[in-house]
């Protein structure tokens, strides 16, 4: 999917600027296709839009806030690299009361299936030091690079291993350093990196769906943890009662 790129500068197209206002789960995504705001993209819980007045950002709208708004919140707060050419650009972001989650944000574009990198660009992702591989994400970037394992000191990648650090060589710490400050583990999903104006492999949406909520503040994460142990708490005694007879 298309990305974003942290930005500080005042004058980044904001929500306002692009004359967004309706951010609620309900009326939104239909408001933007209604100013013109056409779906070039989907995923599990968020859509995002492009319009021919703005052709250098994209609105990702989701229902729920999810693991993308952990990713936003994550390079606003900024980390090492999360300014560099491997980090997308979020230039502006908004989470409504219901939840719902709107960023404006730089477009990126999808690199061809067979580029020599993209696939040694999401083992990086895939191949995570210590950890044993999902079956389920191999088999998944098999059927996409048949040629391929989702490890990146696979012999495949003799010659395309040391052509791509010359490249990029700050692709792989990036990663690292995203994994070390993730709450959670990385989505080495296909279709997770895409490509900047300038050609560089671009990181983008990395995170589980199931976000932690880093867009909140630290005490409304905690009260949150707190509302959901007492709904579980509460459900668990309910599934217990007596049934009348």
């Amino acid at each position: 999917m298309f990305g974003f790129k942290t930005q500080e500068s005042t004058d980044s197209p904001s929500l306002s600027a692009l004359g967004i206002i309706e951010r609620s789960a309900a009326q939104a995504h239909a408001t933007l296709i209604a100013m013109g705001w056409s779906e070039i993209g989907f995923g599990y819980h968020g859509s995002v839009h492009a319009h021919p007045d703005h052709p250098d950002v994209v609105v990702r709208f989701a229902r729920k806030a999810d693991g993308f708004g952990d990713y936003a919140a994550l390079l606003r707060k900024g980390f090492a690299g999360s300014n560099g050419p491997h980090a997308p650009r979020v230039h502006d972001m908004h989470i409504s009361r219901c939840g719902a989650l709107m960023t404006v944000g730089s477009r990126l574009s999808e690199p061809a299936r067979d580029v020599w990198w993209l696939a040694y660009a999401h083992a990086v992702i895939a191949d995570h030091p210590g950890s044993a591989m999902d079956e389920g994400v191999r088999d998944r970037f098999k059927a996409e690079w048949p040629a391929h394992e989702p490890r990146i000191d696979h012999a495949s990648y003799d010659g395309i291993r040391e052509r791509f650090r010359a490249a990029w060589p700050g692709y792989e710490t990036y990663v690292a350093t995203l994994r070390s400050v993730s709450p959670q583990g990385l989505d080495p999903n296909i279709g997770n990196v895409l490509m900047g104006l300038d050609g560089d492999p671009v990181v983008n949406d990395p995170l589980c769906d199931d976000g932690h909520g880093l867009w909140r503040s630290p005490l409304a994460r905690v009260m949150g943890r707190i509302a959901d142990v007492l709904r579980r708490w509460v459900g668990d005694a309910l599934g217990r009662a007596p049934i009348p007879a």
